[in-house]
């Protein structure tokens, strides 16, 4: 499974970028420079944040052992968890985008190994009247960073999702990546160029989801 060359063209149009910037779980067997990650994470970096304390470290994993062991903590918390037994029941609906989803997920759980990088977006001293790490306002602080990432990666062609799965092994992740107790992981995601297409996403209707002064 693959896509062709130029089919990852940058694309300078925003529009364009947020309208077919969606959850890439299939990666090809092809490296993706420093450089690029540095061009995507810098994209991160330029977005707002609390009082501009800019709270962040984005940590990288390119290289084994530390990606393969990610990825093998994820896959063995999988095999051996209640997920696998969730998302294999899911995939006997007769919803064809819920199997589709659900077949992805599982790609996602076992061949995280096949990214060819994986970003750990951390929340990093935090210092303002919210500084509770787990607070709503602490997410505000990061989450705007990780979506601007998401549509950089888009933008030169990048395939990425942003999951949480990292709160399922984060002793893990701390261990082999020496994540210090003042930084607190917030995401997981693997980034590479796309073994599918991008494409437009289904969204609800913005007539459905909008509301003019007052909710009824």
């Amino acid at each position: 499974m693959g896509v062709k060359k130029e089919t990852r063209l940058e694309v300078n149009d925003i529009w364009e970028v947020m309208f077919t910037q969606r959850a890439i779980r299939y990666w090809v067997e092809e490296p993706v420079s420093r450089e690029l990650i540095e061009r995507v994470i810098e994209a991160a970096s330029k977005a707002p944040s609390g009082s501009n304390h800019q709270p962040w470290i984005f940590v990288v994993a390119d290289r084994d052992p530390v990606k393969t062991r990610l990825a093998e903590a994820l896959r063995d918390y999988y095999e051996e968890g209640p997920l696998k037994t969730l998302v294999e029941s899911s995939q006997k609906t007769e919803d064809s985008s819920q199997r589709l989803m659900m077949s992805g997920a599982e790609n996602f759980f076992t061949n995280l190994r096949t990214a060819p990088a994986i970003i750990i977006p951390c929340l990093y001293k935090l210092s303002s009247p919210t500084s509770e790490m787990n607070t709503l306002a602490a997410g505000s602080s990061i989450y705007l960073a990780v979506q601007n990432m998401l549509l950089a990666a888009r933008a030169l062609g990048l395939g990425t999702l942003m999951t949480t799965s990292h709160s399922l092994i984060e002793e893990v992740i701390r261990e082999v990546c020496r994540i210090p107790e003042d930084a607190q992981p917030a995401a997981l995601i693997p980034i590479g160029f796309p073994a599918v297409k991008f494409g437009p996403t289904k969204r609800k209707p913005v007539r459905d989801i909008i509301v003019w002064n007052q909710w009824k």
